[in-house]
């Protein structure tokens, strides 16, 4: 049975009957999905670095907090801002050292779940779980945006 009648009326040359050939055919057509499909580059295991914590007096200092953010993909004042909203403290992001004090004693068992809470809810993609994302502000909203496959979730503001 052909499928095709009016275009292979139209179609005498041999090339495009080649091509409408590949057409039916299930196992090229799937391989040539999977090639245009980029591949999925962000959902194997994500290892975050384990904080470096001194504690001195009443103050936590993170000394590898640049890398932790870098590693995140997202900027060093957004990760402390949502640490310091969820330990209700006050603190400072040191640019020059990299280095984040914050003024409340904190272990790092609590920053690594605090951390943790943060990547689940603003790095990766609650739709394929991919860590290939980014936020956007469009008006006054923010938006987690999957780079790996397109979704886009509104985010809680901190």
């Amino acid at each position: 049975m052909n499928l095709y009648p009016f275009v292979e009326s139209i179609a005498g040359d041999a090339a495009l009957s080649e091509d409408l050939e590949k057409l039916k055919d299930y196992e090229w057509l799937l391989g040539r999905v999977y090639e245009k499909i980029p591949p999925k580059s962000g959902s194997g295991t994500f290892e975050l670095p384990e904080p470096q914590v001194i504690r001195v007096g009443t103050q936590t200092i993170i000394k590898n907090f640049r890398d932790i953010s870098q590693k995140l993909k997202r900027e060093p004042d957004m990760v402390s801002r949502y640490l310091m909203k969820e330990l209700a403290s006050a603190g400072s992001y040191e640019e020059g050292s990299g280095q984040l004090v914050l003024s409340v004693k904190v272990s790092s068992k609590v920053l690594k779940q605090l951390l943790d809470m943060f990547v689940k809810s603003y790095v990766k993609c609650p739709t394929c779980g991919s860590i290939d994302t980014h936020i956007e502000k469009r008006g006054k909203v923010w938006i987690l945006v999957c780079e790996a496959c397109g979704a886009e979730q509104t985010l809680k503001p901190f």
